[in-house]
């Protein structure tokens, strides 16, 4: 619960872009969560906001808003690729490429 740089307790919210760039990814073999094993193999990232770099945030890359965890082939996938926040219909966050 506190800022990992000064240790600060004090926060507040503040809105941002939703815009972000892929800062790490992992393909959990086997899935992590029994739940999960219909869909696998999928996606897990990271994403380093565009907004606040030191703030990142997980989910997965998906082909669109509300698509399966596996719907974005494997190999689309790049460190640094830039992506924009979507919600899923339980409203967690997932990511889509940002289209050039």
């Amino acid at each position: 619960p506190c800022c990992p740089h000064c240790q600060s307790f004090a926060s507040e919210w503040r809105q941002v872009s939703g815009r972000g760039r892929v800062w790490s990814y992992v393909f959990p073999h086997p899935p992590l969560l029994p739940d999960y094993a219909a869909v696998a193999p999928y996606n897990v990232i990271v994403v380093e906001l565009v907004d606040v770099p030191r703030i990142r945030l997980v989910g997965n890359l998906v082909s669109e808003a509300g698509a399966a965890l596996n719907s974005l082939s494997p190999g689309r996938i790049r460190i640094g690729a830039r992506v924009q926040v979507v919600f899923d219909a339980d409203g967690l966050p997932q990511w889509v490429l940002e289209r050039s």
